[in-house]
């Protein structure tokens, strides 16, 4: 496998050594003994410890693992290999934003099944190290490193596609990895998501989503876009404990409304996803 990773003091090209990655003027980088590499620098950095914290990505990952987002996933793959369809080429594909790689994942188990086009590569990047490091132990085959989405670090025109479920994005750093004719699925809350979850923990429940809540970065027009909306049922206190865990609900939970939660044995909500394609 090439590597499409690049210096991020220098910005020249890393190749992989053994269990290091290194730029021609000699800057080195670790790759851990669970196959991620940091590539992310302390003034990049807001915190010492950025992103989602340990506990939050254990309950995003006790939630997912129970498939309650696997129809987001089927589409997102879907519209990955539509797109894979067309190409004969090297193939990159990149997770921006991939938390503990649950989407990867289940891209690649896809990909093994339906690709048409063997020589494909997946990598993801997320600034939580917590997150990047269970990332690493699913999967092997995925790149995995911790990284920052304003400050990506991949070559110039590495990336075919790239894919964001609710992480921050620079459309800047999107343009300038890209490849030509390269593709950013992105993937923002809808209206009612969660609603019924929402309206349990505050007075009023806001909408959250449609077109009006993409960022800014992206303001040019969608080649493709539509809606996953569906009914979960969430059937243990387990199950409510993690989604909660895992949305920024979990911050701003007071006692009361957490002894309110802490009595409820299932629940049903909505789950409403919006998805975009654009092209570079």
């Amino acid at each position: 496998m090439e590597s499409i990773y690049k210096c991020p003091v220098c910005g020249h090209a890393l190749s992989r050594i053994e269990k290091v990655l290194l730029c021609d003027n000699k800057h080195s980088y670790d790759i851990a003994s669970q196959g991620y590499v940091n590539l992310i620098l302390a003034n990049q950095k807001k915190t010492q410890d950025p992103g989602d914290s340990k506990e939050m990505v254990a309950h995003r990952t006790a939630f997912l693992e129970q498939g309650h987002y696997d129809r987001l996933s089927d589409k997102l793959n879907e519209i990955v290999i539509g797109f894979i369809e067309k190409s004969t080429m090297d193939f990159n594909v990149l997770d921006l934003g991939c938390g503990e790689g649950y989407y990867s994942e289940k891209l690649q188990g896809f990909l093994g099944k339906k690709n048409p086009n063997p020589h494909v590569q997946l990598w993801g990047v997320d600034v939580s190290k917590s997150a990047i490091q269970r990332a690493a132990k699913r999967s092997q085959k995925i790149q995995f490193c911790v990284g920052n989405n304003y400050r990506l670090p991949y070559l110039d025109g590495s990336i075919d596609v790239a894919f964001s479920i609710f992480s921050p994005l620079d459309s800047k750093e999107l343009m300038r990895v890209l490849k030509p004719d390269g593709k950013i699925i992105v993937v923002r809350p809808g209206a009612n998501h969660l609603m019924e979850l929402a309206s349990l923990l505050y007075d009023k429940f806001e909408l959250q989503g449609d077109s009006s809540n993409l960022p800014e970065s992206l303001n040019r027009q969608p080649i493709d876009e539509g809606h996953v909306k569906y009914q979960i049922h969430l059937k243990s206190k387990a199950e409510i404990s993690s989604l909660v865990g895992m949305t920024p609900y979990f911050w701003s939970l007071g006692e009361g409304k957490k002894a309110l939660l802490a009595q409820k044995e299932e629940l049903e909500t909505t789950v409403d996803f919006q998805w975009f394609v654009f092209q570079k």
